[in-house]
């Protein structure tokens, strides 16, 4: 069951929700408004690089996006 990120149009309010099927309905806990859009989140990736060494990504990287990003070597 995959845990989502979701903010309420209605209040503002950023929550996450266990999700058990995409046909499910998501509501605000905070307001109980169904205005809910899932928020884009970043995964942690974890690896090891040619030279053997280790690499972790997007650990606390807070960005939406990987462009112009060199704080990573990408998700």
């Amino acid at each position: 069951m995959p845990l989502y990120e979701f903010t309420c149009r209605g209040c503002g309010d950023r929550f996450e929700e266990l999700v058990r099927n995409q046909s499910e309905a998501v509501t605000c806990p905070r307001c109980n408004s169904p205005d809910v859009t899932r928020n884009l989140s970043a995964c942690a990736i974890h690896g090891r690089r040619a030279d053997g060494s280790s690499v972790a990504t997007a650990s606390g990287c807070t960005r939406t996006s990987c462009a112009g990003c060199n704080n990573c070597s990408g998700h």
